[in-house]
């Protein structure tokens, strides 16, 4: 009898680990730790307008962030610079002069993105750059 009793209890353990073992969740899938994020680069934005001014004109301009600006012309060459880490920009602008030839240029680090001229009387030009 103590034999049965000894064979019973150690099959039953035994039953009662391999249930256990079934039982236990599976492993857990580790997160990999957060990646650096990537490194952007400067990006430089060069408005330019040129021409002659003739007796004045007008231009606006939009930033990278979308706000507009007016400048009133009254000599050229006009220009303005911007730089961001922003990974897309887009930036926009348009001139008109009376009596006059007029350009506009947008660069984008240095490449020309957008170029327009315009020589008629009371010239208007727009160069728009959507993404950058």
């Amino acid at each position: 009898m103590p034999l049965v009793a000894v064979v019973v209890v150690s099959v039953g353990a035994v039953a009662m680990w391999k249930v256990h073992q079934f039982s236990d969740p599976p492993p857990v899938v580790t997160v990999n730790e957060p990646a650096a994020p990537p490194e952007f680069s400067i990006k430089r934005i060069d408005y330019e307008v040129f021409g002659s001014a003739g007796s004045g004109g007008m231009l606006v301009w939009v930033d990278y962030n979308g706000h507009p600006h007016q400048v009133d012309l009254t000599a050229m060459p006009w220009s303005h610079h911007e730089e961001t880490t922003l990974t897309v920009v887009s930036g926009s602008i348009s001139a008109q002069v009376h009596g006059g030839q007029v350009g506009c240029r947008l660069r984008v680090n240095g490449v020309v993105r957008a170029e327009q001229t315009d020589d008629h009387q009371d010239a208007h030009v727009f160069c728009l750059v959507k993404s950058a």
